[in-house]
């Protein structure tokens, strides 16, 4: 691994290791450019993955204190945490399920689509799907993802069968094991996914895709890339010019380091990088970087999901296999006739999500191991 002077102006820095971050490193080192990459985290890897849920959670979880405001349930029982996300070297691309859905066509055209709406803030994309599909297909292929480019759906599990066999029963036809980027076959030097069941605490075969385990190491191989990690970035800074020039930030022992750089590419997430620029304000940027609209830090669209639990008479033993099992898509679809815009996808979940996610109300035993009858439908919008 290359180490890159503080001084060095021709560097690049990264914020951030994850499906951004990480994935821009390997495509600028590879290209013989020389990158800092900041990681708030620690290095884990699949020998000290830990499976044991607790363990898990304090593993790969962004714990720092955070405030919130407002009645709803979760700022009254979790005032620290009202997001859960990753701080860890890769990100959130090591505890995300791995399910890879493509927007619809008409996602892209919020406005044109849904028309003005009280209270919401839409805008079309300023690129067609067309466009973007272009990029579906190339990051599809690099990280394997099942049903595209020939690559193999993944095998049924118990519990997608019963999902199954209930989603036919209701007439539903668009029901599969899901677009996921975790390998059905061996895929780019990593092995088949084994049916373990512990996507989300960090996959211990390397079958889901991670920057973790892909492109930060092929980075680090180019000798253009200093990883440091456990390294919080603290603000941005820019010459009279008004363009970014370097980076200060907390190193792991709290001390305050400066990291000049040519360009800053900031790739935290919903969070983080709108805190960033906000705390990066001057007297020529009042309002932070990147904000002359305003903008930066509003409009935060958390993930709605609604779960639906079941109890059946005999066991589904739901936790074997991928978290998410498979997934209905008949819903996803614009029907305004229904009462509302837009449409949503029916996922069958896996317990040991919950496990892992500690304030979620899991329905297990005293050892805090799921009953084998339980089962989890999640509905998210598409």
């Amino acid at each position: 691994m290359a180490r890159i002077e503080f001084q060095d102006e021709s560097a690049v820095v990264i914020i951030g290791s994850g499906a951004g971050g990480g994935t821009l490193a390997h495509e600028m080192t590879r290209r013989g450019i020389k990158v800092v990459v900041l990681e708030a985290g620690k290095r884990q890897s699949t020998a000290t993955f830990s499976q044991v849920p607790g363990e898990a959670f304090l593993e790969l979880t962004w714990l720092d204190a955070r405030t919130q405001s407002g009645n709803w349930g979760v700022a009254k029982n979790f005032p620290t945490l009202p997001a859960w996300h990753c701080k860890t070297v890769g990100g959130t691309t090591v505890h995300w399920t791995g399910a890879t859905p493509r927007l619809e066509p008409w996602e892209l055209r919020a406005k044109s689509t849904y028309g003005n709406i009280r209270g919401a803030s839409l805008i079309d994309w300023p690129i067609s799907y067309e466009e973007l599909k272009t990029y579906y297909v190339l990051a599809e292929r690099r990280l394997g993802v099942t049903r595209r480019n020939d690559m193999p759906g993944l095998p049924a599990s118990n519990n997608f069968k019963v999902m199954y066999a209930g989603a036919k029963k209701l007439g539903y036809k668009r029901v599969h094991t899901g677009h996921m980027a975790i390998n059905s076959r061996a895929h780019d030097g990593r092995g088949m996914c084994i049916q373990q069941g512990f996507c989300v605490q960090g996959c211990k075969m390397g079958a889901k895709w991670s920057t973790l385990y892909t492109d930060i190491p092929r980075a680090e191989a180019t000798g253009n890339l200093d990883l440091r990690i456990e390294c919080m970035a603290t603000r941005i800074e820019h010459g009279t010019d008004g363009r970014v020039n370097a980076v200060v930030y907390r190193d792991g022992q709290g001390r305050e380091q400066r990291q000049k750089a040519r360009i800053v590419c900031i790739a935290g997430n919903g969070i983080e990088t709108p805190r960033l620029l906000l705390l990066s304000d001057s007297s020529k940027f009042p309002q932070g970087l990147a904000n002359s609209a305003g903008q930066v830090g509003r409009n935060y669209c958390h993930q709605i999901i609604g779960f639906v639990w079941g109890i059946f008479d005999k066991p589904v033993y739901s936790w074997r296999g991928t978290t998410l099992a498979g997934v209905i898509e008949d819903e996803v679809k614009n029907d305004p006739s229904r009462g509302f815009v837009g449409g949503a996808t029916g996922w069958n979940w896996s317990p040991s999500i919950c496990q892992l996610c500690r304030w979620w109300v899991c329905p297990t035993d005293g050892a805090g191991i799921s009953r084998p009858s339980w089962r989890t439908i999640g509905i998210s919008p598409a």
